[in-house]
């Protein structure tokens, strides 16, 4: 009996003990390592500014975020130094997005559930209650492993995809200051991207979620909010729509209808349109088609061989073989009328004219330069002999 009691005494002391050094060790570990605290630390984020820089781009990509109290993006701004169309800057709210195409001097407005979306996913990145949320949800699904590190580091290492996450966490705050993104390539870890959080809870300035103070007055205007844009689908194929839209913007030229152009060109307002398009003079359209689908767009489109007739500057007859670039409208905003958005680029003859006066232009400023030059001498001269020079 004494045997058996001494037996529990001990099992007991061993049972204490290893509550105690358990409950010793949590207390001696950050905050920070447990990824509920992690997620409890995030749980009032409303206002966000993040910085995701690019290995080998020379500036950041820049997000002013803000939340509501579900967590749902409410507005957001966002400046893209590298895209395939150059600088953008765009506002978003659920009402109006503007976008600014700095690098095609063009301000579009317009309205679109995809914009929302994206934003929406962005915020989930670069929040951290989500991202970490996310997190926990892939470890309990096997998906990823988790390895905490000193000090304050999380590493995420994916089971299923060749990729590695690093999140770097503030110890007296929880707050995650960066995130390091690698892919795996060979065995190889390689940095891609990292994402860096600033001003958490600062409030923005609502003037950030406009762009009207900061475009210069010379930009050009596409209004997809407040006009009926593109060319209606009805009951034509995704291929015939595509050859319609390009056949009927040619004719608006020709018929020197340059509302119709700029309404077919993604909203642009009639008195760019015409500033834009007035110089280009289109005779006849010689063919249309056959359209090539683009599949790497994330929705679909085509790109429209053409051929049309036109008259150059000098008065002669020539053949421009433009190809545009043509798909439907976004989600909510006209999804069935077909707009034009790009590779229309224009006439070799058009260009080689500007450029002619442009050349010619230089060359007569450049002969004036010489001439005012050349006389200013002569005076100069004058004087230095001691005779007054004629008036000029």
């Amino acid at each position: 009996m004494k045997s058996r009691i001494t037996k529990f005494a001990v099992a007991a002391i061993i049972a204490i003990a290893a509550v105690l050094s358990v409950s010793i060790f949590i207390k001696s570990v950050p905050a920070a390592f447990g990824i509920e605290q992690v997620i409890d630390a995030n749980n009032n984020i409303r206002f966000l500014h993040v910085k995701e820089s690019r290995v080998n781009q020379r500036e950041p990509a820049e997000f002013w975020i803000k939340s509501d109290e579900q967590g749902r993006v409410a507005k957001a701004r966002y400046y893209l130094p590298v895209t395939e169309d150059g600088i953008k800057l765009i506002t978003w709210t659920p009402e109006r997005t503007e976008h600014w195409a700095k690098s095609k001097h063009r301000f579009f407005i317009y309205q679109t559930k995809r914009i929302e979306g994206w934003m929406q996913s962005l915020m989930e990145q670069c929040q951290p209650k989500l991202v970490m949320k996310k997190l926990l949800e892939d470890q309990k699904a096997g998906k990823v492993e988790i390895d905490i590190q000193k000090p304050a580091v999380i590493v995420a290492t994916y089971k299923t995809e060749p990729k590695k996450e690093i999140y770097y966490i503030d110890q007296e705050t929880d707050l995650i200051t960066h995130i390091e993104f690698y892919r795996i390539e060979n065995n190889r870890e390689v940095l891609k991207s990292t994402t860096k959080f600033y001003d958490y809870n600062v409030p923005i300035d609502e003037k950030m979620f406009s762009l009207k103070d900061d475009l210069p007055k010379d930009v050009r205007v596409a209004d997809q909010l407040n006009q009926l844009i593109g060319v209606p689908q009805g009951n034509m194929t995704d291929e015939q729509a595509a050859e319609e839209t390009v056949r009927q913007f040619y004719q608006a030229l020709i018929d020197k209808d340059y509302k119709k152009v700029g309404l077919i060109w993604c909203g642009e307002l009639e008195e760019y349109a015409k500033e834009e398009w007035g110089r280009v003079n289109v005779t006849a359209i010689v063919s249309i088609g056959p359209a090539i689908p683009q599949p790497e767009w994330d929705k679909h489109g085509f790109r429209v061989p053409c051929e049309l007739e036109i008259i150059n500057s000098y008065g002669r007859k020539t053949i421009w073989k433009p190809g545009p670039y043509v798909r439907p409208g976004d989600d909510e905003m006209h999804p069935d009328r077909w707009n034009i958005t790009g590779g229309i680029g224009m006439p070799m003859e058009n260009i080689l004219f500007v450029l002619g006066t442009l050349i010619g232009l230089v060359i007569f400023l450049g002969v004036l330069a010489f001439l005012v030059w050349h006389i200013w001498r002569k005076r100069k001269q004058k004087r230095k002999e001691g005779i007054r020079p004629d008036a000029f």
